[in-house]
């Protein structure tokens, strides 16, 4: 039985020098996770998330690895304090992912934001972990060498509509589009660097209260960035996908995913289309959760959250959030 809980994962931007070391330092599977990253991708992945440099961090092509692996890292760091399974969720043939959690920590629905959703695949059992950082490294490495090139940033006070009619008279030609609906007034924008910068003057003079340009080397959800999805794609045909141990709200459409089989489809899409973060939340809300626990680096998706649903949010990222996780939905003393 599951809970009124989703778990949700962040993106590309959560990055920070330090984010994992301390679940690495106390929790053995969180250990053996780093671990089978550095060895998957041929270098120290670990050394990158705990003492950078920055600049290397928010590259794209490390970036995304990097992210995965401490988003599953923590994951599993939860689900050694919370069970006695001994091996970890997301290796194997057959990932258990969140259904190896006891009932009262089991999620509804798992989601994530942008780069996040390839988290919330592992946490679902679709992916094993191993294959979802050759995946994510893949995706990475093709937008940086193939993809588009530009720049994207945050639009606060704004919603997707108000966004999307300015962009329509600021830049016809389509050269920076809404990349993320965020929330009511939140909303990430993508385009060419020119392009983006007369949008963004555009929006303020529209009413927008700030623009902040993000820490992303890449336009990710902008239509120039679908020419790599048919590489991307014959990457992914080359992976097991597997059924969903539970419901994989996807980016694309803010529902489910209705099988494994269409999954690599919306991922290419994905590439190319908005991020419907808040169609996802309010379905997820829709479907009876009442609890968005996030987990990763930071809090930025959980605080998108609080500005769409009136809901419960928690983050965790180290071993005191996950005692206090663990305490609170199993009713012990952390």
């Amino acid at each position: 039985m599951t809970q009124p809980l989703a778990f949700i994962f962040p993106g590309q931007g959560s990055q920070s020098v330090g984010m994992g070391r301390a679940v690495q330092e106390t929790s053995a599977n969180a250990r053996l996770t780093f671990q089978e990253a550095d060895d998957v991708l041929g270098y120290s992945i670990t050394k990158l998330c705990f003492e950078g440099p920055a600049e290397r961090l928010d590259d794209t092509v490390t970036a995304q690895p990097a992210i995965l692996t401490t988003s599953i890292a923590i994951l599993e760091a939860l689900a050694e304090r919370a069970t006695s399974i001994g091996k970890r969720i997301s290796e194997g043939r057959e990932p258990r992912g969140v259904a190896a959690l006891p009932a009262e920590l089991r999620p509804r629905y798992v989601a994530g934001h942008s780069l996040g959703e390839f988290s919330a695949l592992v946490a679902a059992g679709v992916l094993t972990f191993a294959d979802a950082l050759r995946l994510v490294a893949e995706r990475g490495r093709l937008a940086s060498t193939k993809g588009a090139k530009g720049a994207m940033a945050a639009t606060i006070g704004l919603s997707a509509e108000q966004v999307d009619a300015v962009l329509r008279d600021a830049t016809p030609d389509g050269r920076t589009v809404v990349a993320n609906d965020n929330g009511p007034s939140q909303v990430t924008i993508a385009g060419d660097a020119d392009s983006l910068a007369t949008a963004s003057d555009a929006l303020m003079r529209a009413g927008a209260k700030k623009i902040i340009h993000l820490r992303i080397s890449g336009p990710f959800h902008f239509p120039p960035m679908g020419r790599i999805g048919g590489e991307m794609r014959q990457f992914m045909d080359h992976l097991v996908w597997r059924e969903p141990v539970v419901p994989v709200v996807a980016n694309v459409s803010g529902r489910p995913h209705p099988s494994a089989a269409a999954i690599p489809d919306a991922l290419v899409r994905h590439l190319a289309q908005r991020v419907e973060w808040l169609r996802s939340v309010r379905s997820m809300a829709e479907g009876g959760v009442t609890t968005f626990v996030e987990i990763g680096s930071g809090q930025v998706v959980s605080g998108l959250v609080k500005r769409i649903v009136h809901a419960k949010t928690m983050a965790i990222s180290d071993p005191p959030s996950i005692a206090d996780l663990v305490a609170k939905l199993k009713g012990a003393p952390a």
